[in-house]
């Protein structure tokens, strides 16, 4: 397992520099977004499964449970910067589990997800009912927002 792992590593590592690498050279160019435009109008925003956008499946990923803590924090991190440098932010609450982090965002892997090299998109794991919320009411910050707001 040790040797997959470093290779997958070693494999987030070549995709973090190609994704520097391409932003980089839009911001050379001054173009933070090519934007696909019909009749000078730009097309709706890019959609895909977040495995396609970073090219990585999801089975690619062993199981957290076979993974030791010190293993889903080294993946998990190296994932973290893949995701950055695609200009996704993770949405969890305060004091989430790495490993729950880690199975959650594998498990959207699959889903249809908006993407630019202009703007953040954030992925957020909760729907904002702290009644549904799937932290647990210990975690969620629903309530907390719900009453902000």
């Amino acid at each position: 397992m040790n040797r997959y792992l470093e290779q997958l590593l070693e494999d987030m590592d070549a995709a973090i520099a190609n994704q520097i690498a391409i932003r980089s050279h839009l911001d050379i160019l001054g173009e933070c977004e090519v934007f696909e435009t019909e009749n000078g109008v730009p097309l709706e925003e890019k959609t895909a499964p977040l495995s396609q956008i970073i090219g990585f499946n999801k089975f690619y990923f062993p199981t957290s449970e076979k993974l030791t803590n010190d293993q889903i924090s080294m993946v998990y991190s190296r994932l973290l910067c893949v995701l950055d440098n695609y200009n996704f932010f993770l949405d969890f609450p305060d004091k989430v589990d790495e490993r729950v982090k880690y199975d959650m965002l594998l498990d959207i892997f699959d889903e249809e997800t908006c993407y630019s090299n202009a703007k953040v998109t954030i992925l957020e794991f909760c729907g904002y009912d702290y009644e549904t919320c799937p932290f647990g009411e210990e975690l969620c910050q629903c309530k907390k927002f719900e009453e902000m707001a």
